[in-house]
């Protein structure tokens, strides 16, 4: 969910390395004078509709692989229903595993996207797949506006929504769905921006 790194915390973590899990460490460039603000990760809740849709197929395959079994019983040739029979369930039950070990990629996947937030930098790391991934970085200096998009009774009741972080110039804007206390994850950005003024002056 949301880490968040006080200031009074900033001497004990001096570098990425302290604070994100080191498959995150050599995506990110930081120097060393860099501190890291806040962690954002997806919403557990984000898994559901995943795993729901994943085993609601695995179901159908098993039930429409059953149903075609008996209806081959029902003929009474078991010259013939038998081998189909079998190679029937034996695809049913395959196609099942692929789809419940395709659905836990998928949930592994999604709990691999991220936003680290430093204290000059927002990075964004988006998995599309177990290979695919994108990587994008801006400073604070180009951020120029946080919104946050909460809709429907579920957004509210568990406390997720959609973090849209505004940039400057011609980058696209980051979108991070399922973001857990989008209000808090805002409030942490905009002062992360406010203090890089601060100390920058940008």
């Amino acid at each position: 969910m949301l880490l968040y790194i006080s200031p009074l915390m900033y001497n004990e973590f001096m570098n990425l390395k302290d604070t994100v899990h080191s498959k995150y460490v050599d995506l990110i460039e930081m120097d060393s004078d860099e501190l890291v603000v806040c962690i954002i990760k997806k919403h557990p809740i984000g898994l559901l509709p995943i795993f729901i849709t994943g085993l609601s197929i695995a179901i159908l395959v098993m039930a429409a692989s059953y149903g075609f079994g008996y209806w081959l019983d029902a003929q009474g040739d078991v010259e013939i229903s038998f081998p189909l029979g079998l190679i029937t369930a034996i695809v049913g039950i395959v196609v099942s595993l692929l789809v419940v070990f395709f659905t836990f990629v998928a949930g592994f996947v999604y709990q691999n996207n991220i936003i680290i937030v430093t204290s000059d930098k927002i990075a964004q790391i988006l998995y599309r797949n177990l290979v695919d991934r994108k990587i994008s970085q801006l400073s604070l200096g180009d951020l120029q506006d946080v919104t946050v998009d909460q809709r429907g009774l579920f957004a509210r009741v568990f406390r997720y929504g959609t973090l849209v972080i505004e940039t400057a110039g011609e980058q696209n804007n980051y979108n991070f769905t399922y973001t857990p206390l989008p209000y808090e994850c805002a409030k942490e950005l905009v002062g992360a921006r406010e203090a890089s003024i601060k100390a920058y002056g940008n």
